[in-house]
């Protein structure tokens, strides 16, 4: 954490010296690059990124604006962020210290030269330098709507006659879960899938899935700029040589559904051993701080949605298991209040079951992991209803 709030400070700091010293003009000739980075190894780079390379081949000039950075030193930082009020803000960058950067995670760089007009490279540079203004560098981030690649889309297409609406029309036959989904595994696709809502899955169309950096890679290929195309074919600047992976085995052991499944087996045994010998302390113990973690995950969630403004987390129909109701039963059955406590499991039942027509009419993606968590949870609601 530390290596990368230095890195972005220094970035802060000389972007301002760096944009001063190039004096960046709409009219002297440029070439303009998109640059796509691959995914890195921490969950904020899970997803690659992007940028737009402006080199003035006459002057020796070379720089990168960059739509990716925020300052790890604002105050409530990560309050902020889960709220969405989090400040993102355009950077500029020398090219060899961007390449630098990359480099040094080990993140390959691809490059495609884009075979603009004079008139549309001047456009796109003025509107880069207005957006630079301090005024109007910063931005309130969105993950699907606002980032360091839809940025770049929304400034490259309009220059391009019909480019955005043709795209707008075409569908990609894919939902912004599935592409999400895409790129994570293990426990960081559990906990996203978690948090994430209902909205996520819709079917997108072509311009709105240029989201992510490879998207709009893929995107710019395919555009022609009058009787030539837009992009050149794309080249890498820097290829890693990718490290070895955990072997299947291992991932099968250590993944959510796995330790889940365990987690039901073991409940279903115990409920089986409950039945035949009557009722068992160390299962009922269990029973209660199972049902309690999950309520208190479900109050966590809840408690996120009702403060953040980031939509991509509403409408999300995982409460109906993580659900905060849940915690009720747990109070009822320490107070030994067994009728109130039959009473709201069945409920807690009827939950788990619109969750059922829910997951079954795909109004919202149910990650593998879910099922045996669900399964745990009608079982132990079960038993308590025939208490």
């Amino acid at each position: 954490m530390n290596k990368i709030v230095i890195k972005l400070s220094f970035i802060l700091l000389f972007s301002i010296l760096i944009y001063n010293s190039t004096h960046l003009n709409a009219n002297d000739r440029a070439e303009v690059s998109l640059l796509t980075c691959e995914a890195g190894s921490e969950l904020y780079s899970t997803f690659g990124h992007s940028a737009l390379r402006v080199y003035y081949p006459q002057q020796d000039k070379d720089i990168v604006f960059n739509f990716g950075l925020f300052d790890f030193s604002t105050p409530y930082f990560y309050t902020k962020f889960i709220r969405g009020k989090l400040k993102y803000m355009l950077g500029i960058q020398y090219m060899e210290d961007f390449m630098h950067q990359f480099e040094w995670e080990g993140r390959s760089v691809k490059e495609q030269r884009l075979n603009l007009t004079d008139e549309q490279t001047a456009e796109l540079i003025e509107r880069l330098s207005f957006l630079y203004l301090p005024q109007n560098r910063y931005y309130f981030y969105s993950f699907l709507h606002k980032n360091c690649t839809s940025e770049l889309r929304d400034l490259i297409f309009p220059l391009i006659e019909n480019a955005t609406s043709e795209f707008k029309e075409d569908s990609a036959a894919i939902t912004y879960r599935e592409l999400l989904n895409g790129y994570i595994e293990g426990w960081a696709k559990f906990g996203i899938n978690l948090i994430l809502g209902s909205s996520l899955d819709k079917t997108i169309n072509s311009y709105e899935s240029m989201f992510l950096p490879e998207n709009l890679y893929m995107g710019v290929a395919l555009v022609q700029n009058g009787e030539s195309p837009l992009a050149n074919k794309g080249i890498y600047l820097y290829k890693s040589e990718k490290s070895g992976r955990d072997s299947t085995l291992w991932k099968l052991l250590v993944s959510p559904f796995f330790i889940f499944s365990l987690l039901f087996a073991g409940m279903l045994f115990l409920a089986i051993k409950q039945y035949r010998r009557g009722m068992s302390k160390t299962f009922s113990i269990l029973n209660n701080v199972f049902l309690l973690l999950v309520s208190l995950l479900g109050v966590v969630i809840t408690v996120i949605i009702l403060i953040t403004e980031h939509t991509e987390l509403y409408n999300n129909y995982n409460l109906l298991w993580c659900n905060p109701l849940f915690l009720s039963v747990v109070l009822f059955s320490l107070k030994g209040w067994k009728k109130t406590e039959r009473l709201l499991s069945a409920i807690s039942l009827v939950f788990l079951a619109i969750l059922q027509v829910v997951w079954a009419c795909n109004i919202q993606y149910v990650e593998p992991a879910f099922a045996p968590i669900v399964a745990t949870l009608a079982l132990l609601f079960i038993v308590r209803v025939q208490k």
